[in-house]
């Protein structure tokens, strides 16, 4: 077994989605690290997103407008290559451990706290973290996040 640590610097969705597609290939991984992720893109104000509607700088408009773009075709929104929250408990048994660093104050708040514990029961071992008072993109406001975690 080779020890890969997954965190893109492209997000957090995209470690969760490399660390299943991993499991699927049978690719041994030791860690996933997730970042405020967004773990399901159906997420709204109407349902995930209502509580933290209003904070600062990761908007409801600003999201879809990402959404939009990282995926144009509404069909791909609940396939789990694409919202990991989607994927099957058979797939999420065999995923690695994994830490999330969540922020109270962030849109993405309820679908990282969701995937976490979808994981948790899945039977992972799986570390959340919810900044208290940190919008979306404090964990890398000044580039020592990595000391947060230990």
């Amino acid at each position: 077994m080779f020890e890969l640590i997954l965190e893109p610097k492209s997000g957090g969705n995209l470690a969760a989605v490399l660390a299943l597609k991993a499991v699927e290939l049978k690719i041994p991984l030791k860690f996933q690290l997730l970042v405020v992720p967004v773990c399901d893109n159906t997420a709204s104000v109407e349902n995930l997103w209502k509580d933290n509607e209003k904070a600062p700088w990761l908007s409801p408009v600003r999201m879809e407008w990402f959404k939009n773009n990282y995926l144009p075709n509404r069909e791909d929104w609940t396939k789990w290559d694409a919202s990991p929250t989607f994927a099957p408990v058979e797939l999420l048994e065999k995923a690695p451990k994994a830490w999330l660093g969540i922020c109270e104050l962030d849109i993405l708040k309820a679908e990282g706290i969701e995937y976490g514990q979808k994981l948790q029961r899945a039977g992972v071992e799986v570390g959340i973290k919810v900044y208290s008072g940190a919008p979306h993109p404090i964990l890398g406001m000044d580039g020592t996040f990595i000391t947060l975690i230990f």
